[in-house]
Formats: C-alpha cells, structure tokens, sequence
C-alpha cells in the first residue's frame, strides 16, 4: 500500500511542476487592439486608388501584421508545428488558429 502511496505523490508533485501560464489580458488586448489597427491600414493601402510607394507601405505593413500573429501565437499557446514560410497560407492558418482560441480584432 505504501508504494500506491509513493506513486501518488510522485504523479501530484508531476502535475504541480508543470504549470500552465496564463496570458496577461492587458497584453492580449494589446496585441489585438494593434493587430487591428495594422489589418485597416493593409485594406486602406490595397483599396486607396493613389497612394505613393503603395507596394513598399504593403510589404512594410504586411510584415508588421505577420510579425504580431508571430507573437499572439506564442501568447496563445499555439503549437509550432507547421513551419510556412510567411505569406497568405502561414497567416490564414494562425488567423484560423487565433480565432479558434476565442480571439477576434
């Protein structure tokens, strides 16, 4: 009986060390609240009909907007296991991935 017991506290104090951590709400408002901010200016750079160095403003843009679903990713606890190069398909999957974890900006 005393080895039941011994396995026991051995699985608890298993449990006990991994800890799961909890994103700070404050930091995840913020990342959606920038992620927002960048996916209006990427749909005002492709709509404007006249806008000067529209195609490096894109890329700047775009790549800002991909570089914060990097780090919401992280935040969120989204798994690694698909290594796209960056460009539509990385970021429709951690869009969908995003959402799927109840985030939306």
């Amino acid at each position: 009986m005393e080895w039941l017991r011994t396995s026991l506290c051995q699985l608890a104090g298993q449990f006990r060390r991994r800890s799961v951590t909890v994103a700070d709400p404050f930091e995840t408002l913020r990342l959606q609240t920038r992620l927002g901010r960048l996916a209006v200016e990427i749909q005002r750079i492709e709509t404007a009909p006249r806008i000067y160095a529209r195609a490096h403003r894109l890329m700047a843009a775009e790549a800002a907007y991909d570089d914060l679903l990097d780090e919401a990713c992280r935040l969120a606890g989204v798994p690694e296991t698909v290594h796209l190069a960056r460009g539509e398909d990385k970021r429709w999957l951690e869009e969908q991935e995003l959402a799927s974890r109840g985030w939306s900006w």
